[in-house]
């Protein structure tokens, strides 16, 4: 369970209308993830926007280099910010059509996906969700760091490079 709290005059304040089911005393751990900053969010996208703008003719043509948005959603997902599932369909050519139907229906849920048949098994990734709500200040630093990395890789520049250029 993750609920957003703040700290207001020394007291720890959920900001849900509905609480955790607990029993009353009962005595849990909690972990503090501070939010991060609109500026290390603005940052990210700033740089994706200006890495996609540079990406080589060797991969500007990808499937994942379509959008700056796809190019951020399939480093999630290379970077292994993503949720995987498994189908076992019992024949290779069902699951070619299962493939195709989670696909879609993934795509419109979350912008991107990807899918993979290998005899009778799909796979599907779908990229985790960066917002705000969705992913804390430390998840949102390492996710953003890893696909700083990979991007950096694809067009051929050092990390510190392309972040120091969106700065």
């Amino acid at each position: 369970m993750y609920y957003r709290a703040r700290w207001e005059n020394g007291c720890l304040r959920l900001l849900s209308n509905q609480g955790p089911e607990l029993t009353d005393g009962e005595l849990v751990t909690v972990s503090i993830d501070r939010d991060r900053s609109g500026k290390s969010h603005r940052h990210q996208f700033a740089w994706i926007k200006d890495a996609w703008a540079s990406l080589p003719e060797a991969v500007m043509h990808m499937p994942w280099a379509e959008t700056p948005e796809a190019l951020r959603k399939h480093a999630l997902i290379a970077t292994g910010f993503s949720q995987v599932y498994t189908l076992d369909c019992g024949a290779n050519a069902t699951a070619r059509r299962v493939k195709e139907a989670l696909l879609a229906a993934e795509v419109k849920a979350h912008g991107y996906a990807l899918g993979q048949v290998q005899g009778p098994v799909v796979r599907v990734w779908t990229p985790e969700s960066q917002s705000v709500r969705a992913m804390g200040g430390d998840r949102f630093k390492e996710s953003k760091n890893a696909i700083l990395d990979w991007v950096s890789a694809q067009i051929g520049v050092a990390p510190e490079d392309l972040g120091k250029q969106a700065a």
